[in-house]
This record gives C-alpha cells, structure tokens and sequence, in this order.
C-alpha cells in the first residue's frame, strides 16, 4: 500500500518554476462538511452516516468495475447500479462494505461549482476473507440541496487501476 501512494504523489509531483528539485503541489480540496462526513464514514465502514449525507428522496447512480461488480455479487455487471432514497443508499453501501474493508482512502482533487461538487479519489478495498487488496480510482459528482447540507443527487464512476488484480502470478 505505500508503493501505491508513494506513486500517488509522484504522479502528482511537479516542477516548481524557479527551482531544480520536486516540489508536491496539492490542489485545495473543496468539499462541504457533509461530504467530508461521509467520506470519513465510507473509510470506517459507516453506512448509515453516509445515508444521512443524502436527503430521502436522493439518487445514486455507480458505474462500477465488471471485475469489482463481480466480486460484489452483482448480476448485471455492465449496468449501473440505482439506489434511491436514504434507505437504499444505505443499503448499497451497507452490501459494498460487507464484502471489503476500505484500507486507503484519498481525495486527489475536488472542485465545487453552484450546488455540484466533483473529485477523484483513490482507494485500497481489502476483501473480506482473503488477502486480496483492490487499488482503484472513482470520479464523483455530487449535487447538494440549496442549503449544501444535503445530497440530493451523486453519480460515481469507479474504476480497478492495479492491472489484472484478480489473476494468480505464474
């Protein structure tokens, strides 16, 4: 797990004008508190304080991995997976956190414009019952409730980045 986020910050790693050596230039993370909240839930493994960021009536639409949708037991792993309303979203997460435990968590990058807020992150899922370490990468985009205290809308697109993670080496 430090290979990847030494790599992590190599990659984000730049040139300062002025300068001969690496300088790590981070950009601000804007997320509103709520989002903060359920991210530090999403990394303890909380679903129902991430379901609490959401309003009742929300929406969550993930596109996830094939190979990840598989190991969590998904059938129709080319559509995207629908939740609605608080309740639901717990359940999605209460499913997804039963079958791995967040290892590593990060925000790479965020941005916030009117009520949509958007950020890469980058996470390690251990799954339950074995030794397998899953590294990958998700592009969000949350909409909040005109008081920006609520979710009413979320849109994730989760992607494996470590190649062939579920293959056994000769």
């Amino acid at each position: 797990m430090l290979e990847f986020a030494e790599r992590a910050v190599a990659a984000r790693a730049q040139f300062e004008p002025g300068t001969t050596g690496m300088t790590i230039i981070r950009p601000a993370i804007e997320l509103p508190a709520v989002l903060r909240r359920a991210m530090e839930a999403y990394r303890a493994g909380d679903p129902v304080t991430i379901a609490e960021s959401f309003e009742q009536n929300a929406r969550l639409i993930t596109q996830l991995d094939p190979k990840l949708a598989r190991r969590l037991g998904l059938e129709d792993v080319q559509t995207p997976v629908l939740a609605t309303g608080a309740m639901g979203i717990m359940h999605f997460y209460a499913a997804e956190l039963a079958a791995f435990d967040v290892a590593h968590f990060d925000v790479l990058s965020s941005l916030k414009v009117g009520r949509d807020v958007a950020a890469v992150c980058e996470w390690v899922l251990k799954l339950r019952g074995s030794d397998v370490e899953v590294y990958g990468r998700c592009h969000n985009i949350w909409t909040m409730d005109h008081t920006g205290r609520k979710c009413v809308d979320a849109r994730n697109v989760c992607k494996i980045i470590q190649p062939d993670w579920d293959h056994s080496i000769n």
